[in-house]
């Protein structure tokens, strides 16, 4: 979905936003017209506060994050890969800030995370799919709790930073994306600083991480 020019210039309208950042806000707009729902009703159920939610909405607004436009879009039940291809030219094209690092979690890989498979990993997919690897069942452990508590902490709105010490294959990172899993429910995004090195990729880009982003 594409509305720009052939030449590279992106189309506006004429309050000055860009078609995709148009079509993204009427679509909104429709879902919720279409569930009969409030805006205070929505950000409850998008987990969203009332601001921001207002802000996505709003006519010559900065353009929504990835993070709130996944939020609802799962929420009034439209199609969230549609929506963020908007949300990605809307705010490539001029519109808003340089999105923050990461993805939504739910577009994340468990593997593509350093998650180890647990002996052989078995492939599952379609016709029109490569396939992705299945996880094994997962056993939960004491530092579970813990972590469990740090996402509902986080969830109502205050920052934590939790340390799991272990040799490795340990299940470390199987246990930090479990336990990130009710925050992908809530359109949350997650970044995996990597390249070069972990510790570069974070002093170089950590300024630039948006809210309700997992690290």
């Amino acid at each position: 979905m594409n509305t720009s020019r052939p030449g590279g210039e992106h189309v506006h309208d004429h309050n000055g936003d860009s078609l995709a950042l148009t079509d993204l806000r009427r679509r909104l707009e429709a879902g919720r017209a279409r569930m009969r729902l409030n805006k205070t009703v929505l950000a409850g159920r998008a987990g969203l506060g009332r601001t921001t939610l207002s802000e996505a909405f709003q006519t010559d607004g900065p353009v929504p994050s990835a993070q709130t436009v996944g939020a609802l879009a799962r929420a009034l039940g439209l199609p969230v890969g549609e929506l963020l291809e908007l949300q990605r030219e809307a705010a490539g094209g001029g519109g808003g800030e340089r999105p923050g690092p990461g993805r939504l979690i739910g577009e994340w890989e468990p593997h593509d995370l350093e998650v180890h498979p647990a002996g052989h990993s078995r492939v599952v997919g379609g016709a029109d799919a490569s396939g992705s690897r299945v996880l094994s069942g997962y056993v939960r452990r004491e530092h579970d709790r813990v972590l469990d508590e740090a996402v509902r902490d986080v969830a109502a709105g205050c920052s934590r930073i939790v340390v799991l010490v272990g040799t490795s294959s340990t299940g470390k990172t199987r246990a930090c994306w479990e336990a990130v899993q009710p925050l992908a429910e809530k359109g949350w995004g997650l970044w995996h600083p990597f390249d070069p090195t972990r510790a570069e990729a974070a002093l170089e880009d950590l300024h630039r991480v948006g809210p309700r982003t997992v690290v």
